[in-house]
C-alpha cells in the first residue's frame, strides 16, 4: 500500500522530467545550453590551472601602428613582410625560443617575400599560417599541391577532425621554404562563442597540424596513436598528450580566468623595434635595460599576432571579445600543459539529475522532517555544484542542462502535488477538528500535520459526563422534543468544553467524552478541565431556569442533573479510524478511570468526581472535598476520590467545618469505630442543613460493617462491582 502511495509522486517527479530531458537530448537542443551553463559555472568556481609560463606573444597592437603612423613601411596595415624577419631575428639574439609561430597569413604575393624566405632558411624554427575554408570556387595553385604534400601528416582516413573544401597555404617560396606550417582556423559553437579547438584539420583527405599542436611539439618530431577511441600525441622527448576529442574532432578548451588572459605576456612589436633601434645606435649597453630585453624570449614558444582594431582579428570567448592570437595562445597552453577538458556524454547529466529527482521524492513524500523539505532545493543545488566542481577538478565537464531544466520542473511539480495532497488532508482534518475543538486551536493543530496524524502518548485530562436518569426523561418526551432538549444541552456544554481548549472526542447519546491537552499539548489541562466542569454546572442551572420559566419539556427534564468524571495522566491520543471516517480519540487506563469516576459520582450524589491526580495539581485554585477510597472495576489499586466543590475563593466556613467533621468520621470508619463514625457523619448533615449523600452512604456502610465486621487486613477501601 505504501509503495503504491509513492508511485504517482515518482512518476511526476522522475518519469515526466526524465522523458522531457530525453526528448531535449535526442534532438540535440541541450549541447549549446550545456556549454553556456558550464561557462557560467567556470566563472564562479575557483580555477585550478594556470596559463603556461612558456608562451609569450609579440603583439602588433594599436601602439605599434600608431607609433609609426608616418613610417613608409609601418604606418599602414598590412605591414610589409620585411618587418617580420626583424621581429623574429630579435628573439634569437641570445638563447633562441623553442619555436616562433606566426598567426598572420602570407597567402598573396608581395615584393618583400624574399625577406621571409631568407628568414625561413636562416632563422630556424618558424611555423607559418595556413587558412582553410568552405564554400566558394575551389581553385588550387600549382605550388599549393607541393606545399600540401610536404606538410601532410599521415593519419587514418576516418579521423573525425574538421574537413574543409578549400585551403590557402603560404604563397610560393614562402611556403616552399617554411620549416613548418600550422592551420589557424578556429571553430565557434552555434552561439558564436569559441570554446573548442582541434589538433588537426583536414583538406583533400590530408591532415595538417593546428597552431596549438605546433606549440606543443615545438618543432620536434612526434607520433600519433588512435587506441580505443582515444587520440594520443607523443613527442620525441616522451611527453604524451591524450586528447579527449568529441565526435566532431574538437576538444573543450580550458579558458583560465579573464584576468590571466589579459595578463598573458604580450610584448608590443613597437617596443621590439624601438629596442632594436637602441641596440643599433649603441644607446644601451646592457640588453636587460632595453624596453623589451631579448631574454624575454629565451626558450619560449613565441606567437606573433595582432590585436590592433585595424587587423579585424577578434573572436568571442567565454570571457568576451579577445584578439584571435589570445585564443590561439589559450589553445597552445592547453595542449602544452595538458589542460584539456572532457565533456561527459549527456547521459551522465541525465543520470545524475534522475538520481537527484529520486532523492527529491524521498525528501518530499517519505521524509517526515519538515526542515529537510525546506532545505531540499538548497541541498540539491549544493550537491549539483559540488559534483560539478569535483569533476571539473578532474578536467571533466558534467552536462548541466539536464539538472537546470529537470530539477526545477520536478521540484515544482512535486511541491505542487505535495501542496495539493497536504491541502486535501488539511481540509479533511479541518472538517473533523472544527467540530471537536475551538476554531482557534484548529489552525494551530494543522501546523504540524505529521504530529497530528501520528498522535502519541502524553499527559492529558480525560473528561466524561452523563445525564442522570436520562432514560426516564427520554420516555416522557416525544422524539422531536427529545432531540431539541439534547441539542440545547449538548450545544451549551460543548461550547464550554471548546472554550476551555477541550477537544470533543465523541457523543454517546447524552454522554459527552472530551480531552484536555490534545491535539495541542497544554500543561494546564487539569485546571482547564476543572474550569470547564464548574462552568457546565453553572450553565445547567441557567438552562433549568429557562426551561422552568417557559414550562418547557417535562418536570423531570426541567430538573435535569448530570455527572462528570475527571482524571489526568498518560494516554494514547490521535486520529483513529479509516481515511474517510476518522475521529480524534484517547485510550488507556487514565481514560478508563475517568469513565469509572463519572459512574461512581452517582453513588456520592456529586456533580463532579475527580481523582487524586487532579486534586494534587489543582488544589491551590479549586476546592476539593475528600470522599472515599474505592477500587473501581478492572483496577486493583485503590483510588482516592474527591468532589470538585468550587473555586477556593468561593469557600464558606460552613463547608470547611462540615468537611473537617467528615474527615474525622472517615478516620473513625478506618479505625473500625463504627458508632463514632456514624455520629460524625450525622453531624455533617446537621452542619450542611440537608442530608449529605456521601455521609449517608458511609453511615449505611458502617451499619452493615457493624453487623458483619470485616476480616482481618481490611483496608477500608470500597470495591465497586459495576462500571
Amino acid at each position: 500500500m505504501k509503495q503504491t502511495k509513492y508511485l504517482f509522486p515518482f512518476f511526476l517527479m522522475v518519469i515526466v522530467p526524465g522523458a522531457i530531458l530525453a526528448v531535449i537530448s535526442l534532438f540535440g537542443f541541450s549541447n549549446t545550453l550545456n556549454r553556456k551553463l558550464s561557462d557560467s559555472l567556470f566563472h564562479i568556481l575557483p580555477t585550478h590551472h594556470r596559463f603556461s609560463k612558456d608562451i609569450v606573444i609579440i603583439d602588433i597592437d594599436e601602439q605599434s601602428i600608431a607609433k609609426y603612423a608616418d613610417h613608409p613601411e609601418l604606418g599602414q596595415w598590412p605591414w610589409k613582410r620585411n618587418i617580420y624577419p626583424t621581429l623574429i631575428g630579435y628573439t634569437k639574439l641570445l638563447t633562441p625560443p623553442k619555436i616562433t609561430i606566426i598567426d598572420i597569413m602570407f597567402t598573396e604575393r608581395s615584393d618583400y617575400d624574399e625577406a621571409l624566405v631568407a628568414a625561413n632558411q636562416s632563422l630556424g624554427e618558424i611555423s607559418h599560417a595556413a587558412n582553410f575554408r568552405n564554400g566558394g570556387y575551389v581553385f588550387t595553385r600549382k605550388d599549393e599541391e607541393d606545399i600540401a604534400e610536404k606538410f601532410n601528416v599521415s593519419l587514418p582516413s576516418d579521423t573525425p577532425f574538421p574537413r574543409y573544401e578549400n585551403a590557402s597555404f603560404p604563397i610560393g617560396a614562402v611556403g616552399e621554404t617554411a620549416p613548418m606550417i600550422h592551420v589557424v582556423n578556429v571553430i565557434s559553437d552555434t552561439d558564436g562563442i569559441l570554446r573548442r579547438f582541434t589538433p588537426f584539420t583536414r583538406w583533400k583527405n590530408k591532415h595538417y597540424p593546428t597552431l596549438a599542436l605546433q606549440a606543443f611539439v615545438s618543432g620536434k618530431s612526434y607520433s600519433t596513436e588512435w587506441k580505443e577511441g582515444r587520440f594520443r600525441i607523443r613527442r620525441e622527448d616522451g611527453v604524451t598528450r591524450e586528447v579527449p576529442l568529441g565526435k566532431d574532432g574538437l576538444v573543450r578548451a580550458y579558458f583560465y580566468t579573464e584576468e590571466e588572459l589579459r595578463n598573458i605576456p604580450r610584448y608590443s612589436a613597437a617596443g621590439i623595434i624601438e629596442s632594436l633601434n637602441q641596440l643599433n645606435a649603441n644607446e644601451v649597453e646592457d640588453p636587460e635595460k632595453l624596453l623589451v630585453p631579448p631574454t624575454f624570449f629565451e626558450n619560449k614558444i613565441v606567437l606573433i599576432g595582432t590585436s590592433a582594431a585595424a587587423t579585424h582579428d577578434d573572436v568571442v570567448t567565454p570571457h568576451g571579445l579577445f584578439p584571435g592570437v589570445i585564443a590561439q595562445a589559450v589553445f597552445a597552453s592547453n595542449l602544452t600543459e595538458g589542460h584539456l577538458l572532457t565533456e561527459l556524454p549527456e547521459i551522465w547529466g541525465i543520470s545524475f539529475t534522475l538520481f537527484i529527482l529520486m532523492f527529491g521524492v524521498i525528501i518530499l513524500f517519505v521524509n517526515q522532517w519538515h526542515f529537510l523539505r525546506n532545505v531540499y532545493p538548497v541541498l540539491a543545488i549544493g550537491i549539483f555544484v559540488g559534483s560539478f566542481y569535483f569533476l571539473y577538478r578532474l578536467d571533466l565537464v558534467l552536462p548541466s542542462s539536464s539538472f537546470v531544466i529537470g530539477f526545477p520542473l520536478s521540484y515544482l511539480i512535486g511541491f505542487a502535488y505535495l501542496t495539493y495532497t497536504e491541502g486535501k488532508e488539511k481540509r479533511k482534518f479541518n472538517n473533523i477538528l472544527r467540530n471537536l475543538v475551538d476554531p482557534g486551536v484548529v489552525s494551530e493543530a494543522l501546523e504540524n500535520m505529521d504530529s497530528l496524524k501520528k498522535g502519541g502518548e502524553w499527559e492529558i485530562t480525560a473528561f466524561f459526563s452523563d445525564v442522570a436518569g436520562f432514560s426516564s426523561i427520554s420516555e416522557e418526551l416525544s422524539a422531536s422534543d427529545l432531540a431539541r432538549l439534547l441539542n440545547e444541552y449538548l450545544s451549551a456544554m460543548t461550547k464550554i468544553l471548546k472554550a476551555n481548549s477541550g477537544t470533543l472526542d465523541k457523543y454517546i447519546g447524552d454522554a459527552i467524552v472530551g480531552i484536555f491537552g490534545a491535539p495541542i499539548q497544554n500543561n494546564d489541562h487539569p485546571r482547564l478541565a476543572c474550569t470547564a466542569a464548574l462552568a457546565m454546572v453553572t450553565e445547567l442551572e441557567v438552562l433549568r431556569s429557562i426551561w422552568n420559566e417557559k414550562k418547557d419539556y417535562t418536570e423531570t427534564a426541567r430538573g435535569m442533573k448530570f455527572r462528570i468524571g475527571l482524571n489526568c495522566g498518560p494516554a494514547k491520543v490521535g486520529f483513529m479510524g479509516t481515511d474517510s471516517l476518522a475521529s480524534y480519540t484517547m485510550m488507556g487506563d487514565t481514560v478508563n478511570l475517568a469513565a469509572r469516576l463519572e459512574a461512581a459520582a452517582k453513588d456520592y450524589g456529586t456533580s463532579i468526581l475527580v481523582s487524586e491526580s487532579i486534586e494534587s495539581v489543582c488544589k491551590d485554585e479549586f476546592h476539593f472535598r475528600f470522599l472515599d477510597w474505592i477500587r473501581v472495576k478492572g483496577k486493583e489499586a485503590p483510588v482516592k476520590i474527591y468532589s470538585l466543590v468550587s473555586y477556593v475563593s468561593d469557600l464558606t466556613p460552613q463547608i470547611i467545618e462540615a468537611e473537617e467533621i467528615y474527615k474525622q468520621g472517615f478516620q473513625f470508619y478506618l479505625n473500625r469505630e463504627w458508632e463514632k463514625a456514624i455520629g460524625s457523619f450525622e453531624k455533617v448533615s446537621s452542619v450542611f442543613g440537608y442530608k449529605d449523600v456521601p455521609s449517608q452512604l458511609l453511615i449505611k456502610r458502617c451499619q452493615a460493617l457493624f453487623k458483619n465486621p470485616p476480616a482481618d487486613g481490611w483496608d477500608g477501601v470500597f470495591t465497586r462491582t459495576s462500571k
